[in-house]
């Protein structure tokens, strides 16, 4: 077979005359497998937005019948997605970034360690647990764990290849699946290239532009061929005229870096408290937190529950830009115990929300007009973002481009320089940094601290 597969690629060689070149021929079969993978991340992203999507669409539709079905979705979903990730594959949890952190951080010759956090079965396991998130009205969103299925699938396809094909560094496929991931499942490639290099690695551009463009750009437009040239978040309508909104501005950028931080330190700290619990005591815990959960569901509304795309819609699009006090502790709320239920689910979206809340809430307070509220919104939506993954540059750029919203690229750039520095002074490390560090020490105790984030 390996004889056959050489005298296929001589013959193929020999017909195609600029493929004599040493260099041109290796670099055409390095990324024909990188290529064709990233067009099965774009599909995989679409189908399962599209999976996810349907899920809150049911739950809502329940939950629209008689408030009094959250009481037995929420319970009987948000079990289904933890057990199935508890039996199925423990490393399928949560977001999927602080694994696909992990994966570049252990040494090469750990290979056997690393497909624990990107496999086939990861990628199975990750979509059906976070399907049932959905299902039971969890607020968590889809761009994490489409980021650790991106990863998984530029892995796997990598160490598939037989021995005589020449490959690409691992590290550097699992850097690419997660630009790919990212810019795929929001239509934002800049975004999915600064991801790769701000959060997922800290060699130089020039080490990965060949690589991660292209993946980007084939899983990207794979995406918005099957979707068409979506933004996220449409064009909203803004205005940022005037030193007394920039003060207001301010405040906004201020609280949701308060807000961020400490939703990731108790995010942190709770899953830190559970894994120190037995298995039935932490079957216990978790029937409590999603009971209080479905209560908080139940006497509230709708915009306390699932990834948070349809309040932002709302927010941003509609005249109806009203917040009930309510919705910002009832949605944090409902994101701690979603998020540290066990189960698949990533916290990007629901971030966003959290923060467009914040925005919209201030809006109001100052009784502001709807293009200076949507303005709010957006500069929440960067503030919390940034907060929480402590990625200034990739969370600008991300609501830059879900809203087309250029004219306004200064302000969202110092909502996120701003949200960053009070939250680093309120915790060095973001959560993904420190869940990735525990990872690390599960699956290599003996050396940690390895640090061979190398291409």
């Amino acid at each position: 077979m390996k004889k056959f597969g050489q005298s296929f690629l001589q013959l193929l060689f020999s017909r195609l005359e600029f493929l004599r070149n040493p260099k041109a021929s290796k670099f055409l079969l390095q990324s024909i497998p990188l290529w064709i993978a990233s067009c099965i991340v774009g599909c995989i992203a679409v189908l399962y937005a599209q999976i996810l999507h349907f899920g809150e669409e049911v739950f809502l539709l329940f939950y629209k019948n008689n408030r009094a079905w959250v009481f037995i979705l929420a319970p009987v979903f948000f079990f289904l997605s933890f057990i199935s990730v508890r039996y199925f594959a423990k490393y399928s949890n949560a977001s999927g970034i602080p694994q696909v952190m992990a994966a570049l951080v252990l040494p090469k010759k750990k290979s056997k360690i690393i497909n624990e956090l990107l496999s086939i079965r990861i990628i199975i396991v990750k979509i059906i647990s976070s399907f049932f998130m959905s299902l039971g009205g969890g607020v968590v969103g889809r761009e994490g764990p489409t980021i650790q299925i991106a990863a998984s699938i530029l892995h796997v396809t990598n160490r598939i290849l037989p021995k005589y094909w020449p490959k690409i560094s691992d590290k550097l496929m699992i850097i690419t699946g997660g630009a790919a991931g990212l810019a795929a499942a929001l239509n934002t490639p800049l975004g999915g290239i600064v991801f790769a290099i701000e959060e997922l690695t800290k060699n130089h551009l020039k080490y990965l532009r060949t690589t991660v463009f292209s993946s980007v750009i084939i899983a990207g437009f794979t995406a918005q061929s099957l979707l068409g040239p979506y933004l996220v978040f449409g064009f909203p309508q803004v205005d940022s005229d005037g030193f007394h909104f920039f003060m207001i501005l301010l405040l906004v950028t201020f609280l949701c870096g308060i807000f961020g931080a400490y939703f990731g330190k108790i995010a942190f700290a709770v899953n830190r408290f559970k894994k120190k619990l037995k298995p039935k005591q932490q079957f216990a815990l978790g029937f409590v937190l999603v009971m209080l959960f479905a209560t908080i569901v139940f006497y509230t509304n709708k915009d306390s529950v699932g990834a948070g795309n349809l309040l932002l819609d709302r927010l941003l699009f509609e005249s109806d830009k009203t917040v009930e006090w309510y919705t910002v502790p009832a949605r944090l709320f409902n994101g701690i115990i979603s998020f540290t239920n066990g189960g698949a689910g990533g916290i990007f979206a629901p971030a966003l929300s959290f923060g467009g809340s914040i925005g919209a809430l201030f809006g109001e307070f100052f009784t502001l007009q709807p293009k200076q509220t949507n303005m709010l919104v957006m500069i929440g939506m960067v503030a919390f973002l940034t907060a929480f993954t402590r990625s200034p540059f990739t969370c600008a750029i991300l609501v830059l481009e879900m809203t087309d919203r250029h004219s306004v690229i200064f302000y969202l750039l110092v909502a996120a320089w701003g949200s960053n520095l009070i939250a680093t002074l309120i915790d060095s490390k973001s959560f993904y940094e420190k869940t990735s560090e525990v990872i690390v020490k599960e699956l290599n105790p003996n050396n940690p601290q390895n640090n061979t984030n190398t291409i």
